[in-house]
């Protein structure tokens, strides 16, 4: 399945190139501080699409990887308080026990 939707989204990118070559063959001046070359407009709009993507592709991956930081701090948190709350549970059934021993020993003391 992803790789139907890969394969979709680069047709769909690759229609869209073709359809900026086409529609904006005119020659466009950058001013890059130092140098200024003449491109095709289609070749411009073309490599700001890529680079808006990567950078848009760059924040998603940080923003991403902080959420499986804090993600697997949070599973470690819930894994501590687990084995508490099983430790907690084990000393609850140890200190029943320990009341119902003492209380058949009165009740045979009162007997």
């Amino acid at each position: 399945m992803f790789k139907l939707i890969s394969f979709t989204v680069t047709l769909f990118i690759l229609a869209i190139g073709m359809v900026l070559g086409v529609l904006n063959p005119a020659p466009v001046t950058l001013d890059l501080f130092l140098i200024r070359p003449t491109l095709p407009l289609s070749l411009v709009l073309a490599a700001m699409l890529i680079l808006g993507v990567l950078l848009g592709a760059s924040v998603m991956l940080v923003q991403v990887a902080q959420l499986k930081w804090r993600l697997r701090k949070q599973v470690k948190v819930n894994q501590k308080q687990s084995s508490q709350l099983i430790q907690l549970k084990k000393e609850q059934v140890n200190v029943n026990r320990a009341l119902k021993e003492s209380d058949n020993a009165l009740l045979k003391l009162e007997k």
